[in-house]
This record gives C-alpha cells, sequence and structure tokens, in this order.
C-alpha cells in the first residue's frame, strides 16, 4: 500500500499544486479573470456589431455566389444590367458594398428580410424591382425601381444620411446608440450601437419574432436571419473571450460556461487558444453552469461528503480511509463548497478501496517507451504520439512500467486529443478541429480564419493520432453547427 502512495504522488504533483491553488489563493486571481457578465438587455437592442455591418471584405463574390446557390433562391442566377453592364446579383452586392462601406452579408440579410429574394425561387416583378423596401413607405416610388437602383439608393442614403448624423449628434430621426424609442408597432427599443440603430431608422419596426406587430417580419426578422446565416456558432471545446471583456467561455453541450478562477481555466487550458469573438456570438449561446474549480478537486460540501471533481463529473469517496487509501493529502481538501455549485456535474459511482487509482494513470513501456493510459477499469489505452498524451495530460507525467504489466491489461479505443485542439498530419497537412472525441475537417483558409483559429496552435502529429478521432462533420464556410 505504500507503493501505492509514494507511486500517486510522483503522477499529479503540478495537479495537486492547482487544487491546493484554487484553495488557497482564489480570492487573490479572482479579478484576473472577470466572470462574464450576461446582459439582461432585450434582444431588440442589438441586431448586429457594428464591425459586423461595416466589414466591407466579410465576404468576396465567389463566396456570395456560393452562398445564393446553396440557398437555392432566383438571386443565385439572377443577372442585371447595370450602367450598361451585365452583372450577377453576387458582383452588384460586393461592388456596392465596396462603393458605400458596408458589408456583403448585410445586403444579402436584408434583401431577405424585406422580399424573401435570397431564398424565393420565383420572386414577382415588383419583388425584384423593390428589393429592399426602399422609397416605399405607403406606395413605392417609381424613382427607386430596379434592382440596383434599390441597392444604391438604400447604401447611400445610409451613408450620406443616417451615419453622419448619428456620428455629430448621436441620432436620427429619434433613433440613436443608448437613446429610448417606441417603434411603430410600440415596442420601446434601445439601440445598443450604430448598427441597430441604423436598422431602426431604415424600418421602425421590431416585428413578429420580437414581440411586435405580428403582420411583418421587421428588425426581429432581420435578427433571426443574420444569427441564422452568419453568426458562427463554435463547435464544443472551442474557448471564446467577448472582445472588450476578460471573461473566457468554455462552450460544451451547446451552452457557455464562464470560468470562475484563474486556476480553473489553467489545469486544463491555454490562453492561447481563446478566440477573440463578438458580443454577438456568444449571445447565441444559452448559459450553462459555471466553472468554478479546476479538474481534478477534492471538494467537501457544506455539512456533507467529499467529492472527486474529474472528468467532468462529481464522484463522492466512502470513507476517509479511502482517502487515505488512494493517496490524497486531505489539506488539497477545498471545503465549505455550496452543493448547487456542483448541481450541473453529473454524479459519478462511488470511489472505494476498490479504486486504487480513480483518476486514473499514465504509463510507459520500460521496453519500448510507449505511453498508455490507464483508465480507472483497469483497461489501457495507447497514445499513438507525443502530441496527443501531452494535450491530454500536459502537467502529468508517465511512470514506468513492465510489459508483463501492461500485457496482463485488456486494450481499449487509443486516446485522443482533448476537445478545442487544432490538429495536422503531418503528411497531408490537412487541419481538423476536435469537438466531442471527432476530427472536423477545416476546408480552406478563410473558414479557418473567420472561426478565429491560429496556426500557431496547430499540433502536428502522424496519420494514426489523426485517425484514433473518428471523422465527423467539416467546419465550412460561415455558420458552423454543433
Amino acid at each position: 500500500m505504500q507503493h501505492r502512495l509514494v507511486v500517486f504522488y510522483r503522477f499529479r504533483p503540478v495537479i495537486a499544486m492547482l487544487t491546493l491553488l484554487a484553495f488557497v489563493t482564489l480570492p487573490m486571481i479572482r479579478p484576473l479573470l472577470v466572470v462574464p457578465v450576461v446582459s439582461a438587455a432585450s434582444p431588440n437592442d442589438f441586431i448586429l456589431s457594428d464591425a459586423d455591418i461595416f466589414d466591407v471584405k466579410a465576404m468576396s463574390v465567389e463566396r456570395v455566389r456560393s452562398f445564393l446557390q446553396r440557398q437555392d433562391g432566383f438571386l443565385a442566377d439572377y443577372t442585371i444590367s447595370d450602367n450598361g453592364t451585365t452583372k450577377s446579383a453576387a458582383e452588384l452586392i460586393v461592388e456596392v458594398g465596396q462603393e458605400f462601406g458596408l458589408s456583403p452579408k448585410f445586403f444579402l440579410t436584408l434583401l431577405q428580410k424585406e422580399q424573401s429574394l435570397v431564398t424565393d425561387p420565383s420572386p414577382s416583378q415588383n419583388q425584384l424591382d423593390y428589393a429592399l423596401g426602399y422609397g416605399c413607405p405607403s406606395s413605392c416610388s417609381p424613382a427607386y425601381r430596379g434592382f440596383a437602383t434599390q441597392l444604391r439608393a438604400a447604401a447611400k442614403r445610409i451613408r450620406d444620411d443616417y451615419l453622419p448624423a448619428l456620428q455629430s449628434s448621436g441620432q436620427f430621426n429619434g433613433w440613436g446608440p443608448g437613446i429610448a424609442k417606441q417603434t411603430v408597432d410600440s415596442v420601446v427599443v434601445t439601440p445598443a450601437n450604430i448598427a441597430t440603430a441604423v436598422l431602426y431608422i431604415y424600418n421602425p419596426y421590431v416585428g413578429n419574432r420580437g414581440g411586435g406587430d405580428p403582420r411583418y417580419g421587421g428588425n426581429s426578422l432581420f435578427r433571426f436571419l443574420w444569427q441564422k446565416w452568419f453568426v458562427r456558432k463554435y463547435p464544443n471545446g472551442s474557448l471564446l473571450r467577448v472582445q472588450g471583456q476578460s471573461g473566457i467561455w468554455l462552450i460544451r453541450d451547446g451552452q457557455r460556461s464562464a470560468f470562475r478562477s484563474k486556476a480553473a481555466f489553467l489545469a486544463n487550458y491555454d490562453y492561447a487558444k481563446v478566440i477573440v469573438v463578438d458580443r454577438g456570438a456568444i449571445a447565441t449561446y444559452d448559459v450553462g453552469p459555471p466553472i468554478l474549480y479546476p479538474e481534478p478537486s477534492l471538494l467537501q460540501v457544506q455539512n456533507g461528503g467529499v467529492y472527486l471533481l474529474s472528468n467532468g463529473m462529481k464522484r463522492p469517496i466512502a470513507s476517509r480511509k479511502v482517502l487515505r487509501l488512494i493517496g490524497y493529502n486531505p489539506e488539497e481538501i477545498i471545503r465549505g463548497v455550496d452543493e448547487a455549485d456542483l448541481s450541473g456535474y453529473p454524479k459519478g459511482p462511488p470511489i472505494t478501496e476498490a479504486d486504487v487509482f480513480p483518476e486514473g494513470r499514465l504509463v510507459r513501456s520500460q521496453t519500448t517507451g510507449a505511453v498508455f493510459f490507464i483508465d480507472s477499469a483497469n483497461v489501457k489505452h495507447i497514445a499513438h504520439s507525443k502530441e496527443i498524451y501531452r494535450s491530454r495530460f500536459r502537467y502529468q507525467r508517465s511512470e514506468p512500467v513492465s510489459d508483463d504489466f501492461l500485457q496482463a491489461l485488456p486494450a481499449g479505443e487509443p486516446m485522443k486529443f482533448r476537445d478545442g485542439e487544432l490538429i495536422a498530419s503531418r503528411t497531408d497537412r490537412k487541419v481538423y478541429f476536435v469537438s466531442n472525441g471527432a476530427r472536423r475537417y477545416i476546408p480552406d483558409i478563410e473558414s479557418f480564419r473567420e472561426l478565429g483559429f491560429k496556426t500557431k496552435n496547430i499540433i502536428f502529429t502522424n496519420d494514426r493520432a489523426i485517425a484514433a478521432q473518428p471523422l465527423g462533420e467539416p467546419l465550412s464556410d460561415v455558420t458552423v453547427n454543433n
């Protein structure tokens, strides 16, 4: 039994330090990782960011064309005579965006919101002639008839009238950032930024998705379409930080969970892999349980027992004798934990005297040097590369064991990379993102950059290590589903 204690302490010295750090210095480090603030504002107050509406390089002509083709609407093959030149809808959308400093995504969303032109396979001539509803407060003016005319007239009005007024006096027709105003359909809205104010100046209706007039789509429809098409949904395992804020979120189970301490973050994650996003991207996720403690941690609930928090679950420790037998020091216990703080963790099987290594062991063959993880059920899992076990067990050292010992153990699936890693084979150099234990292919550099990934975070490894993760759905184009 003494041998077990020596081996176990050698196995997790830094983890023990991090656990103690969370207990001893939590009040000191909490300000360094500010808990993200969840806005209580109405969804009607924020539709898209200023950076989004003015991002003229958001989509190339080819990407707009590809987007329209996927929607299978009339605009995919529509051509227009513009100043004596025949242009596709995609070319005109990008051209007008560059001329007036507005994003092609903005125009695509507005075209759908006003006349359903992105998805409608057979629109009427009137839909095309008044594509953006410009000049149509009640009846439409012939002066603004025509697809190209609509794009330019609306864009010019925004650039030459709305924006200068918003920038100089902070409002146009009573609409401006931070100014509460009632819409035509009787909903009080306080635009959070210039982009949202622009949309309410252009069309002062909330519409049926935001508690407004049920007959109209309004700006709530614009918001719905924008989020559906252009707000990226990051896969599970992603680390996100909102621009201008210090708090970090982990995407897991399709929700965002906030780290409540620096120790909880550093135990398993790296600041270099955090993706900076705008407020709109993070607001699409429901808020999940916060991440309060590093893993593994020993936690004693108020007037209750001790749990081992590890691998995303809480496992009760059967007795103090078991605590001693498995090699933990009582000083590592974080005491006085509110049981409600652990409600988001599923309860695992109790740790008993039979669980010599409840967190498993990292071992290596004395003969070949091959590294294995032996789980709590005494099943071995080989690591096909050093990159894999460094990803999974960044602070832990492997314990040398004999081949006879290894051969006596049943074999399980190979070790996988941790969720959230970017991995690539040294041979074909295809890049994947690991999520839910699967590898999701990133097909082009445009998608890679749009997702906020960094090339310095790509882990190059061998083909067997790549193949340990089953192939999942690719991460492509603009919208990424979990």
